[in-house]
Parts: C-alpha cells; sequence; structure tokens
C-alpha cells in the first residue's frame, strides 16, 4: 500500500535522519515533544460562511503505462473568481518523471464510490517539487478540468489567503472512515505564514494518504489550505498545510500546460 503521506517534525535541535519506510510514510523521529501554547481566538473580520456539507475532499488516484488506478492521496476541486475550476492535489503523491513506466492520467472521485470519477491527463501550470518543513509551497499539482464538475464539490478560496493564528479549522480529510463516512477532523491554527500553515489538531487520528485534503475555516467555510505534511506532538497531531493563496496565485498565473508524462 502506497501511503504517500508525509512526516516531517521540527526537532531542529536534534540531528535525526529520516526513515523510510516501505509503506512510504516518511518518519522523523519516533520521540516527539510537547505542542506550543495554542494562541488566542483571533478577530477575524471577514464574512461568515456556512462550512461544506458535501463531499468536497476527494481521493485521489494514479494511472502509470500498463497499469490500473490506484489510490495515491487526496485532492480537491477549486473555484476561481475568474470562473475557471482546477484540480488540486500533492506533486509527492506521484512520479512525474518515470520512463518506463510514465504517468498517464490521475483521477479524484469520492471515497469508496465509484462515480463521479474524474479524469485529468494535463496539468494546469509547472509541476511543484519536495517541500520543506518551512516552505510547504513547493508541493503542489495543479490539473486543467475539461468538462463541468458537479457544483457540490466545488471550493471556493478565502479571500484572506489563509487562516489566523488560533483560528479554528477544518481538515475534511479525502480518505473516508470505516463504513465509508465522511472524515471531518477539527484543529486550531498554531502558525501562519505564506508559504506554510500549521495546524495543531484536537485528537489523533489515521493520516495514510490525506495528503491533499481541504483544510476549511470553520468561520468562513472556505479553503485556505492543502494538507501536505504531519509531525507527531505527543497525543497530537501537527499537520501542514500549502496556504490557499500560493495556490490561486499558481493557478492564476500559470502559462503553459504540458501533458502528464511529457
Amino acid at each position: 500500500m502506497n501511503v504517500r503521506f508525509v512526516i516531517r517534525g521540527f526537532l531542529l535541535a536534534l540531528p535525526v535522519a529520516l526513515i523510510v519506510l516501505a509503506a512510504g510514510v516518511y518518519l522523523q523521529s519516533p520521540l516527539s515533544r510537547a505542542p506550543e501554547p495554542t494562541p488566542p481566538p483571533p478577530i477575524i473580520d471577514a464574512a461568515r460562511g456556512p462550512i461544506p456539507a458535501g463531499p468536497v475532499a476527494l481521493r485521489e488516484y494514479a494511472r502509470y503505462r500498463g497499469g490500473t488506478y490506484q489510490p495515491v492521496g487526496s485532492g480537491f476541486f477549486l473555484s476561481l473568481e475568474s470562473g475557471e475550476v482546477v484540480a488540486v492535489t500533492p506533486a509527492h503523491s506521484v512520479s512525474l518523471h518515470q520512463r518506463q513506466n510514465p504517468l498517464e492520467s490521475i483521477a479524484l472521485g469520492v471515497d469508496s464510490q465509484t462515480d463521479p470519477f474524474y479524469e485529468f491527463d494535463t496539468l494546469w501550470g509547472a509541476p511543484g517539487g519536495s517541500l520543506t518543513p518551512t516552505n510547504l509551497a513547493l508541493d503542489y499539482l495543479l490539473l486543467r478540468v475539461d468538462g463541468s464538475i458537479e457544483s457540490r464539490f466545488l471550493l471556493r478560496p478565502d479571500p484572506r489567503g489563509g487562516p489566523q493564528l488560533g483560528e479554528r479549522v477544518l481538515v475534511y480529510s479525502g480518505v473516508a472512515g470505516r463504513g465509508g463516512e465522511p472524515r471531518v477532523l477539527p484543529g486550531t491554527v498554531q502558525s501562519a505564514t505564506a508559504t506554510a500553515v500549521w495546524v495543531l489538531m484536537d485528537d489523533l487520528f489515521n493520516p495514510s494518504q490525506m495528503s491533499g485534503s481541504p483544510l476549511i475555516s470553520q468561520h468562513t467555510g472556505r479553503v485556505v489550505g492543502m494538507v501536505l505534511a504531519l509531525s507527531p506532538r505527543r497525543t497530537r497531531f501537527l499537520i501542514g498545510a500549502h496556504p490557499i493563496g500560493s495556490l490561486v496565485q499558481l493557478a492564476e498565473t500559470a502559462s503553459e500546460f504540458p501533458r502528464l508524462g511529457e
């Protein structure tokens, strides 16, 4: 099983080497420090809005030449102010540069369901690459959407470009829970910059293949980031996300649209 969820730590004082497990999880250390104090609730000037009710977090699948679709992560659809819709997934969930078995297509669908099933073979702009703990905005794939997408799957970007310190947010997991029920996981923003958002989650959970899930503001109901990374904090998880403002800028300034495998 290819988990493809990146686990990153902030244990900067310890020279701990990365351990690559057979399952594809990147783990920094079995040790974890206590979480930093949670910031107080912020004053948010943005308008309140309802949180998404539908399955806005989708399962990501990849198909390489000669193979069939295999689950590799999560993703979502982003509706831009221009009216364009792009699919958003993490770069680390796929191998873009395999020569013998090149990546031919990526698909998004509701976990445990076979329909609808949206397929993509063209990027929307240049792809991203490997992230760092301080710059999660390096990791992304934007995919060109041909045809219409059901409105229940569309997420609108938060106009602030990201959440505020102390803000309550929700991770909508692209991987369903037992029995196929949606998973919506709450947390509080501990740090937020133009290149990385870190959220202290309320509880522990299984993070397998959740990379690419949308991070939603509980205040505006809009997407504020894409989940990419995780760092253990004793009995809690610290989740890292690519800020939505960066993803919107990448989408709006895209000027090339290469096909997968090129």
